[in-house]
C-alpha cells in the first residue's frame, strides 16, 4: 500500500542526468505539468500525464488506469506490476511532505504506486533539472515563447482609462462608472472588458435656440 512506502523516495537531479546520459533503459520518467508546459520544454524521453482537473478525478474515481494514461505517449511498452523504475517532477517541489493529500501530485503518486514497485520524485522539479541540465532537455523553452503563455498577469496599479485615440479610451468598468474621470473624457467612447458606454457630451444649443435667445434680449 502507499502508506507503507513512506518516506517517499526521491531522486536528485544528477542522478537522473546520470541515468538519462546512460540511455535509462528500465526507467520510465513523467512529467506531471500541464501539457502547454510539457510541450514547450520537458526532459529528454519524459512522458506526459497532463495536470488537469479532468485527469486528476479521473484518477480519484479509477475511471482511469496510469497504464491508459502513459502508453499513448510512451516510446516503450508500460505494463501494470511491471519491475520498472519511476521518476516524476512537477515544476518545482523540493519538499514532498508538504504536498496536500488531494494535489494532482499526491493522487497520480499514490496511483503510480499501485502499479510499480519503485517511484521517486524529483528533488525541484523541472525548474532546477532544467537549470542544471539544459542540455537534457528538448522542445521550446519558454523564454522564446509569447508571453502570454510564459508569464502570468501581473496586477497593475489603477490609474484610470488609458487613450487609444482622440475620442477613445480603454479602461476597467470602475473607470467607466467613475464619474470623476469620465467627466473629464465628455463626448468620447470608453470601452471596457465588461461593458460598452459612451459618455455623452453636454448638449449644445441649436442655431434656433440662439437665435431666440438673441431675439429676446432685443426686446
Amino acid at each position: 500500500m502507499a502508506g507503507d512506502r513512506l518516506p517517499r523516495k526521491v531522486m536528485d537531479p544528477k542522478k537522473l542526468a546520470s541515468l538519462l546520459r546512460n540511455g535509462a533503459e528500465g526507467t520510465l520518467v513523467i512529467d506531471s505539468r500541464s501539457f502547454v508546459e510539457y510541450n514547450s520544454w520537458h526532459v529528454l524521453s519524459s512522458v506526459n500525464i497532463c495536470c488537469s482537473k479532468l485527469v486528476k478525478r479521473r484518477l480519484q474515481q479509477d475511471k482511469v488506469s496510469i497504464t491508459e494514461l502513459i502508453q499513448p505517449a510512451s516510446k516503450m511498452k508500460v505494463e501494470a506490476e511491471d519491475h520498472q523504475d519511476v521518476v516524476v517532477y512537477d515544476q518545482s517541489t523540493r519538499d514532498v511532505t508538504g504536498l496536500a493529500a488531494d494535489s494532482f501530485l499526491s493522487i497520480l503518486l499514490g496511483k503510480l504506486d499501485s502499479c510499480f514497485h519503485s517511484v521517486s520524485i524529483l528533488t525541484g522539479g523541472f525548474a532546477t533539472f532544467s537549470s542544471c541540465f539544459p542540455g537534457l532537455c528538448e522542445g521550446k523553452p519558454a523564454a522564446i515563447l509569447p508571453m502570454s503563455i510564459s508569464q502570468p498577469c501581473l496586477p497593475v496599479a489603477n490609474v484610470g482609462p488609458t487613450r487609444i485615440l482622440p475620442h477613445l479610451y480603454l479602461g476597467s468598468q470602475k473607470d467607466v462608472l467613475n464619474k470623476v474621470q469620465t467627466k473629464h473624457q465628455r463626448g468620447c467612447l470608453c470601452l471596457s472588458a465588461g461593458s460598452l458606454r459612451t459618455v455623452a457630451r453636454p448638449s449644445r444649443p441649436t442655431s434656433t435656440s440662439w437665435a431666440s435667445s438673441w431675439s429676446t434680449r432685443g426686446a
